[in-house]
């Protein structure tokens, strides 16, 4: 019996709740839920398009969808209450107002890979992927939502609205040099706050574009024109590439391309081939008047922020004086007490969305662009060591360390505590799990080669090719080497490693010196989105824990439910473990948050774990005993209004208070100057007719 992903995690309402009172389900108590919950628990992930629902037929990636930010209420004293609001970023409105069949559509923003842009408005900022609490002795907590494409912005923790962005358009450094409204910002998901010393340390960075994308661009704009009659000889080309029949370097693709058109009957040709000025129009289109020999440059950015002024930037580089690259992303940051760890994770989001072809009509074509330009993620991470005294006021350089370990990374947790420089870093390694890639509509299912289910197009990752790990790294900062390191694995389970929580600090908000108890959502094996793809992507994964062949015996023998496991990271073992129960229809275990009890000891592991499952029925809350994860559930909660879908990190706060952060970016303020030199008319009316008057 092979379970099923539950329909429930691809539904997500765009209705905004407000004071629900969530309904028992099932308990062992008593009382229901536990009487010494406390505090509220804040929940973020992509509610679909704007008008909620299920994922468009176009099969876009969920977690491209805008932001919709939830808030459970434990310190009532009874029910569990429950409200809802998107992220009403500028770009919201101005995605809203420039639809198909608005006035403005010419404007419209549209799916690039993992991102949203608009040639003139630029790029979509969906705020759906994290939270960052910001606590400060004797002051009310603030609370940050995130993405890796945009600056963060604060809310206001009792209403949920957003606040203002963190810094000004023009104090993060956009990755194409285009004034638009929207700079292509690129940013990290998990800044991180210090409480000790009141700081915030996020990250802008950016790059030159690979080599390979470049070479590729003027057949790509042939390969998009296409007719879709053809669209069966490029499937056929992708299926010949995936399979590395055919090994195309940069002069057989453009040799490729122009046979292809030839074959055409000559009413069916495009215009004659582009010369190189007509491609560099084409593409400065793309980018709202960006030339591509414009377009690009290597930098990365550590920003300091003090919640009250603009934040500091300092321009990241090698002894050598020469910027830091980002491969992939900087999905996540790390601090400790003298130093600030970056490192460049297993999530590939970049521009090569943004310039290639639009979406094709032709998924034939659509293959063929993915199979010619999607490499595999880096099997190993790079990370980045800034010393914290290093940082001058007011901004400047900083020089980094660099260390490499083994392993692709997508989350890490680092000791606050690196005496003698020495830093530990506990990674969850998400080996041959592609983060940047998507079910999509020609994907096949790994054994049978029958499509992939068309319900499930657009979630992301489609599944994964080898077990995770979780390594433990000591790092000698000062001699840029690992000097300890300890990596558990499970490939008898081929377990996945996803979404975590931890008691994250102790007392008076002050960072915790060494990480030791970390609950994880153990990934379980979904056979139903193991894809063809991914399986050929990764074949060849340097560091295969467990042979590709075993995996698929796995999942040919119903695979395995997901789990919740509290893994220690100091004896790397499992030492509580809760087995979502097997079903023909699974339980998706989503969002964790640690929830510390009511008068407790202070201990990482004396409180709760409060988690979103989606079940069969519906999308619950389910709330662990933090201490005894295997006795199952206390308690499960849901209401009928309750659609989240897929939901992604989460925060807790102890009380919740009206925003006084004094720090704010006015709207007209932040963009007027880009609107202006728009050089489309169109684009000051969309925002003073509908974007201004809806952030008054």
């Amino acid at each position: 019996m092979r379970q099923r992903v539950p329909d429930a995690l691809m539904t997500a309402s765009a209705e905004e709740l407000s004071r629900v009172e969530l309904t028992v389900l099932e308990s062992s108590l008593s009382s229901g839920v536990p009487r010494d919950l406390t505090g509220h628990v804040f929940v973020i992930g992509p509610a679909g398009p704007f008008e909620g629902g299920p994922p468009r037929a176009d099969g876009a990636p969920i977690v491209s969808g805008p932001g919709m930010i939830y808030r459970l209420d434990l310190d009532t004293g009874g029910p569990v209450r429950l409200m809802s609001r998107r992220a009403r970023t500028p770009c919201h409105h101005a995605d809203v107002a420039s639809r198909p069949g608005t006035r403005f559509e010419a404007l419209g923003f549209r799916d690039a890979g993992l991102l949203r842009f608009s040639p003139h408005l630029g790029l979509r900022n969906h705020l759906n992927h994290a939270l960052v609490p910001m606590h400060a002795p004797r002051a009310p907590a603030r609370l940050l939502v995130t993405g890796d494409a945009g600056r963060p912005y604060e809310i206001d923790p009792a209403t949920l609205e957003l606040v203002t962005p963190v810094g000004r358009n023009s104090t993060w450094f956009p990755a194409v040099p285009v004034d638009h409204p929207f700079p292509v910002t690129l940013a990290t998901a998990h800044p991180c706050f210090d409480a000790a010393r009141g700081e915030l340390f996020t990250v802008n960075h950016g790059r030159s574009l690979p080599p390979r994308f470049l070479a590729s661009l003027p057949w790509l704009d042939e390969l998009g024109a296409l007719p879709r009659s053809w669209d069966r000889l490029a499937s056929a080309a992708a299926s010949m590439i995936e399979q590395q029949m055919l090994r195309p370097s940069a002069e057989r693709l453009d040799l490729f391309a122009k046979r292809a058109l030839k074959l055409l009957p000559a009413r069916l040709r495009p215009a004659a081939p582009p010369g190189p000025g007509e491609l560099l129009a084409r593409q400065a289109a793309r980018l709202g008047g960006a030339r591509l020999d414009d377009v690009g440059g290597d930098f990365t950015i550590l920003l300091r922020w003090d919640g009250h002024n603009e934040p500091e930037r300092h321009e990241l580089v090698l002894p050598g004086g020469a910027p830091v690259r980002i491969e992939q992303s900087v999905h996540q940051v790390g601090l400790t007490r003298r130093w600030v760890v970056l490192a460049d994770t297993a999530l590939k989001i970049g521009l090569e969305g943004v310039l290639g072809p639009g979406s094709p009509e032709s998924p034939g074509v659509e293959r063929l662009v993915r199979a010619l330009l999607t490499m595999p993620q880096e099997p190993s991470t790079t990370f980045y060591l800034v010393r914290r005294d290093a940082l001058r006021p007011g901004g400047g350089q900083a020089v980094v360390k660099k260390v490499v370990v083994p392993l692709e990374t997508l989350h890490f947790l680092v000791d606050y505590e690196d005496a003698g420089d020495r830093i530990t870093v506990h990674a969850a390694h998400n080996c041959a799990t592609d983060h940047g890639e998507w079910i999509r509509s020609f994907d096949r299912h790994a054994a049978s080669k029958e499509p992939a289910p068309a319900r499930l197009r657009g979630l992301s990752p489609p599944g994964q090719a080898d077990a995770h790990r979780i390594g433990r790294y000591t790092i000698d900062a000062a001699a840029e080497r690992v000097v300890d390191q300890a990596v558990f694995a499970d490939p008898a389970r081929a377990l996945g490693v996803g979404l975590y929580a931890h008691r994250e600090t102790g007392a008076s908000w002050m960072p915790t010196d060494r990480v030791e108890n970390v609950y994880w959502r153990g990934v379980g094996v979904w056979d139903e989105l193991s894809t063809e793809f991914i399986d050929r992507l990764y074949a060849a994964h340097p560091h295969r824990a467990l042979p590709l062949s075993a995996l698929r015996r796995m999942r040919a023998e119903d695979g395995h439910p997901d789990s919740l496991f509290r893994f220690s990271h100091r004896s790397m073992r499992i030492e509580d473990r809760y087995e979502f129960p097997r079903r023909a229809v699974g339980c998706w275990l989503s969002s964790l948050q640690f929830v510390p009890r009511r008068g407790g000891s202070g201990a990482d592991t004396d409180g709760y774990v409060v988690a979103l499952v989606a079940t069969a029925r519906r999308a619950e809350v389910w709330v662990f005993d933090a201490a005894n994860l295997a006795r199952g559930p206390l308690c499960k909660l849901g209401h009928p209004s309750f659609q989240p879908g897929l939901t992604q990190h989460t925060a807790w706060l102890n009380e919740v208070a009206p925003w006084r952060g004094g720090y704010r970016v006015p709207a007209p303020e932040d963009h007027e100057d880009f609107v202006a030199e728009s050089p489309v008319g169109e684009v000051k009316a969309l925002f003073e007719e509908e974007v201004y008057p809806r952030l008054a």
